[in-house]
């Protein structure tokens, strides 16, 4: 990190964006696809559950993501 030219306040908040956008991106489908079964004719409540039930496996893979990356990094110090 050191000779990169990188110090550990940098890292943190490169990972804070880049996992705040990964946030907001999902929340943006999310409430595209919510809004897509309301306009359909659907329930409010069984649009946010369908809604819900396709972005599940992104947000799933992404958090799984965000927690192994760190690790065999941290092996090598």
């Amino acid at each position: 990190m050191y000779l990169a030219g990188f110090s550990l306040n940098n890292l943190a908040m490169m990972a804070l964006t880049i996992s705040t956008g990964f946030v907001v991106d999902d929340a943006i489908v999310m409430i595209e696809n919510i809004s897509r079964y309301i306009e359909e004719g659907e329930k409010p409540l069984q649009a946010a559950l369908k809604g819900a039930e396709q972005i599940g496996f992104t947000i799933l893979s992404l958090d799984s993501d965000a927690h192994r990356g760190p690790h065999p990094a941290a092996l090598h110090g």
